[in-house]
């Protein structure tokens, strides 16, 4: 376990799969924990139970990331409860419809962009004003970005945004200190690949030399060391997390 005791970590989206495996291992290794959600509040509260009842201290926050007014409020908020930021996880994000580029509607489009690139934006904008100096910030991306496949446009796109992001930011806070990183998982259930059939799962498993697809814990682990002072020197990269996959 790394030591995060006394740290605050914003998790966004962290009320399910991904977002919750981190959530609740920030918590047992002492970060005051933010559980931010959008609409299902009951499983963020389970989420903030879970760590309350390992030891730890946790909040629920909800807030649409797809609104610039929610993310402000947001990190109000999480000022007023804690009084610092430490650490911001930038999980939250969300999966466009599957289509060929010419079938891409704008309302798709938007809903894509909108939570995973506005929101993204506007929360690191929001850290870069707040976080405490020797902060973390660890954006979540996809290997849809190292991989492209047809039919994957949109939400490729927006988690390619979310790379760069990264590696603008690390320049822009070094000077205090903060590293940002990126996570680029492969296939996690549960989680947003979930949504796939049993078939494309076995088929992602297969990819694989570990015959599996991988779980919110090992996202997780990676995450944790990110945000640990032992990765003090690692900043501006991408870690990609998918077991040795080749899709």
């Amino acid at each position: 376990m790394t030591d995060l005791m006394g740290k605050v970590a914003i998790v966004t989206g962290g009320s399910r799969g991904i977002g919750r495996g981190i959530a609740e291992r920030l918590g047992r290794d002492g970060a005051y924990v933010v559980v931010n959600y959008s609409g299902s509040e009951q499983d963020a509260n389970e989420v903030v139970d879970a760590i309350c009842d390992a030891g730890g201290k946790s909040v629920s926050i909800q807030a649409d990331l797809s609104k610039v007014a929610d993310i402000h409020t947001l990190f109000a908020k999480t000022l007023d409860y804690f009084g610092k930021l430490d650490i911001l996880v930038n999980n939250a994000g969300i999966g466009g419809e599957i289509n060929a580029i010419e079938k891409v509607t704008v309302e798709d489009y938007e809903r894509v962009f909108n939570l995973n690139v506005r929101g993204v934006l506007f929360s690191l904008q929001e850290a870069a004003k707040h976080m405490a100096n020797n902060g973390r910030i660890v954006n979540i991306s996809s290997t849809t970005t190292l991989h492209p496949s047809a039919r994957m446009s949109v939400y490729a796109a927006s988690k390619a945004a979310v790379k760069l992001f990264t590696q603008v930011m690390a320049q822009e806070v070094g000077d205090r200190d903060i590293t940002v990183n990126t996570v680029t998982p492969g296939p996690v259930v549960p989680g947003m690949f979930g949504r796939f059939s049993p078939e494309h799962q076995q088929q992602a498993a297969a990819s694989s030399p570990f015959n599996r697809v991988g779980t919110p814990q090992d996202i997780a682990d990676i995450v944790a060391f990110l945000v640990s002072e032992e990765a003090r020197w690692i900043s501006g990269q991408e870690i990609c997390a998918n077991g040795g996959a080749k899709i």
